[in-house]
């Protein structure tokens, strides 16, 4: 017997734990009901809601042996939540046994204690009172991820190969356009972006919560959502995340919807209106109780810091590319060439078509291009977004829908055919946490001008690697354009010694700090 007992030590504990606190339910249920004659459904709710105290201490102090004060409230939050569940519960099958089938009420509560002790123990011990040593699963958190084609969802196929290699397990949970793909039942959880949103939403916070119970740590992808659904998971479990910050999701969002003009700089020094200023608080509130923070550039680090991150958390690790397949054949890069006529110059520019990317002012700045180069400039323009249709107008008022080419939404994999037929690569923009596009340009060794901002500064050394001039600064961004189109030696080396930076944003350094970073927070 006292085998027994050592071999099922919790399970014996936790019925011990639970009988008292029922029998002191019970008791109280049975002196109101009886002896103060009160009814015997408001009864169950009186004595329901005393004895859960007696419940939750029993429980953390003894059953599983919980003596820290660190997390208590917590716990004691999670703890009201399953009780209250458990009263809504109680009550109801109460009230089906003791009127619907005519059951004594002592009997019928002792039914319906017992099934409601079944679910207690394993939200008690895998949620509220979970005391499992670090492991090694990570819970990927995020809101793209392949055959979603942005480099973000390029570079989240890799890392759980990389992490197994290391010796952790990994799943994912994701939006998604796709159903699942073959290979992927019990790694990937997809959940469709097919629906209206609230269900959307709830079904991802849903499956993430019980993901948790296996999970020892998350790691978010981004603020909105998986890192607030991951905050919210932490405050329910406990449970770690570390979250990745590319970029600031209040000043997307509210520059997207055009509530501010301002640059991020200015954007994280002023005080707006309720709506941003809430926005504003949400994302301080996720990434401070971020258990660490992966910022993908010293800029970025900064910015976090500027938010409210204690620098200790804060751990810079750049995106990388050299991971990604590279299959390009030179018959493929003259096709592209070909398509345009010989003796061109091709411009390729790439990213998503919204405001701050700077493609209006990119074609802009062509006419002065083409003037000096006798309207031998062609510039293609990668990707999809809200401001296709203006800047075709924009193209045609400046009479250079001929030269600007809008190709819309190209294939992750075709992309890297379009930067090594490109004579040069523009960036204008105004935001750049540390930009995928730049990293896998340098790698097809295409010349590069860019602006001076954000992580950029880190990627491009401007008169080494590129040329990098004020956002849509019309004069110095053709004037740039001009100085490598017109002398391709300049370009070729560049080029070169951006290539030679490239070891810096290395795939082996990006999952060797990753994986130092997870065993630090486990």
């Amino acid at each position: 017997m006292a085998e027994l007992f050592l071999r099922f030590n919790m399970i014996f504990k936790y019925l011990i734990s639970g009988g008292t606190a029922a029998l002191a339910h019970l008791a109280l249920l049975y002196y109101f009901t009886d002896i103060l004659g009160i009814w015997y459904l408001l009864s169950a709710v009186i004595a329901f809601i005393l004895s859960f105290f007696v419940g939750f201490y029993l429980q953390k102090l003894w059953t599983f042996s919980d003596v820290k004060k660190d997390g208590t409230y917590r716990q004691l939050a999670g703890y009201l939540i399953v009780a209250l569940i458990n009263l809504v519960f109680n009550t109801a099958l109460l009230y089906l046994l003791v009127d619907g089938l005519g059951i004594w009420y002592l009997l019928a509560q002792f039914i319906v204690s017992a099934i409601l002790a079944v679910e207690s123990w394993f939200v008690y011990k895998f949620f509220i009172f979970n005391k499992t040593m670090p492991g090694k699963n990570v819970l990927i958190v995020t809101g793209i991820y392949p055959p979603d084609y942005r480099g973000p969802a390029t570079m989240l196929e890799a890392l759980p190969k990389a992490l197994n290699d290391n010796g952790y397990a990994v799943k994912v949970i994701t939006y998604s356009d796709s159903p699942a793909q073959a290979g992927e039942k019990g790694i990937v959880y997809r959940v469709s972006r097919r629906q209206i949103s609230p269900l959307m939403h709830l079904k991802y916070f849903l499956r993430l919560l019980i993901l948790s119970g296996w999970a020892d740590i998350f790691y978010a992808t981004d603020v909105y959502s998986a890192g607030y659904f991951s905050y919210l998971v932490k405050k329910l479990t406990g449970k770690k995340y570390i979250i990745r910050f590319a970029g600031d999701s209040a000043w997307e969002k509210s520059a997207q919807a055009g509530w501010t003009s301002d640059g991020l700089d200015e954007f994280l020094r002023k005080t707006y209106g309720a709506k941003i200023e809430k926005l504003k608080v949400r994302r301080k509130k996720i990434m401070v109780e971020a258990d660490a923070l992966i910022a993908v550039s010293r800029y970025l680090g900064s910015v976090a810091e500027k938010i409210g991150v204690n620098r200790g958390k804060i751990k810079v690790i750049y995106n990388s590319v050299d991971f990604i397949v590279d299959s390009v054949s030179r018959e493929q890069i003259s096709g592209i060439r070909e398509a345009y006529g010989s003796g061109v110059k091709i411009i390729v520019s790439a990213g998503k078509l919204n405001p701050w990317k700077g493609f209006g002012g990119l074609i802009e700045s062509l006419p002065a291009v083409q003037r000096e180069l006798e309207n031998k400039v062609h510039l293609l323009i990668l990707g999809d977004g809200e401001e296709m249709e203006r800047l075709k107008n924009l193209a045609r008022e400046l009479k250079m829908e001929k030269y600007v080419h809008l190709l819309g939404a190209i294939k992750h994999e075709e992309i890297m055919r379009y930067f090594r037929a490109a004579d040069l690569f523009v960036l204008n923009t105004n935001y750049e946490g540390m930009s995928h596009t730049l990293l896998e340009v340098m790698r097809a060794n295409t010349p590069i001008v860019s602006t001076d901002i954000g992580g950029n500064l880190e990627v491009v050394e401007s008169g080494k690697s590129g040329i990098l001039v004020p956002y849509n600064n019309a004069a110095e961004l053709s004037g740039a354009m001009i100085k490598i189109l017109k002398n391709p030696e300049l370009g070729k080396k560049f080029a070169q010694n951006a290539s030679a930076k490239l070891p810096i944003f290395s795939w082996e350094a990006a999952v060797k700090k990753t994986i130092d970073l997870l065993r630090q927070t486990l």
